[in-house]
């Protein structure tokens, strides 16, 4: 197990970390050869010569979607690839420093999982741990998405649900950034972490991350990977690319003895204080004794239900 880390905290407005940044450029440099595409019947097989242009702002949208999703989906058929785990490690932040990184962002989540099976990161340096959350996992917090402490996206990373339950989706982004924290980060920082999400004084945030904890109780609670998730719409916590994740590459469809990684380890194996195992964590967030703010879309009067039977929301 990796040694104990700092403090990891969310606070709106503190987004990505420059200096995080720059070490994930810094080890993976562009690899030598352009990467091809997953998927592809003939002789001649796709390649992503654009992704070579050194200016991240230049490539094209379509073609860096193309090439996230056949690094994502690729290896869950077609088993590891060499080329696949050095363009997920060139494109990492660098999809970060493009202006329009929030239509990758869901699926640059579920290439992490994919690329970064085992939770222990093996073969990573020790400080990669602590540079992937500070980059990717605070995305949701750059200033440009608060209005102080009050959610306020119009690129909609953090979207509101037209005509459903809640103001902002607990599905998509806030779901994808949640489950890369819980995922990687050391279990000794995650009571500080948890605090910090429900430190943030909006109602519509917080609700969102109790409809969160409600359709991840699979995942947290009973070892269940994100493949096999099946909530109903009031709890729906789906992100792009969450259904290629069954824990093994490649799939155990497709190679029954292919290695199983928990998604998220077991209270029983977290090595941490009863109080900050996961399982504390959903007592003490779904059952807490401070009654949740209403959660009241701006289009209606009445409270909406956050999926907690026992505590009003």
């Amino acid at each position: 197990m990796p040694s104990a880390q700092p403090s990891y905290r969310w606070i709106p407005g503190h987004g990505p970390d420059p200096d995080a940044l720059r070490r994930l450029r810094e080890r993976a440099p562009m690899p030598k050869n352009p990467m091809g595409e997953a998927w592809f019947m003939g002789g001649e097989r796709q390649m992503y010569t654009g992704l070579l242009q050194p200016d991240p702002r230049n490539w094209s949208r379509p073609e860096l979607d193309n090439a996230l999703d056949a690094l994502t989906s690729g290896p869950r058929c077609f088993d590891h690839s060499d080329e696949w785990s050095e363009w997920f490690d060139y494109l990492l932040p660098r999809v970060l420093e493009r202006t329009d990184d929030h239509h990758s962002f869901e699926l640059l989540v579920s290439a992490v999982f994919v690329h970064c099976l085992d939770p222990a990161l093996p073969g990573r340096t020790p400080r990669f741990r602590r540079d992937l959350l500070d980059t990717l996992g605070r995305r949701l917090m750059v200033a440009s998405y608060w209005n102080g402490a009050e959610a306020d996206s119009d690129d909609r990373l953090l979207r509101p649900i037209d005509g459903g339950f809640y103001k902002i989706g607990a599905n998509g982004a806030i779901s994808a950034a949640c489950c890369l924290v819980l995922r990687y980060l050391d279990a000794d920082c995650i009571d500080d972490w948890i605090g910090s999400v429900l430190a943030i004084d909006d109602a519509a945030w917080r609700c969102a991350f109790v409809v969160w904890l409600a359709g991840a109780a699979a995942l947290i609670l009973d070892g269940e990977q994100p493949e096999r998730m099946d909530n109903p719409p009031y709890r729906n916590i789906g992100w792009d690319g969450h259904w290629l994740l069954d824990g093994s590459i490649p799939a155990r469809d497709l190679d029954p003895d292919a290695t199983q990684f928990a998604f998220i380890a077991p209270p029983s194996a977290m090595r941490c204080s009863p109080r900050s195992n996961a399982g504390s964590i959903w007592r003490r967030c779904w059952l807490g004794a401070r009654p949740w703010p209403s959660c009241r879309s701006s289009s209606t009067t009445a409270p909406r239900p956050c999926g907690n039977t026992t505590t009003p929301c």
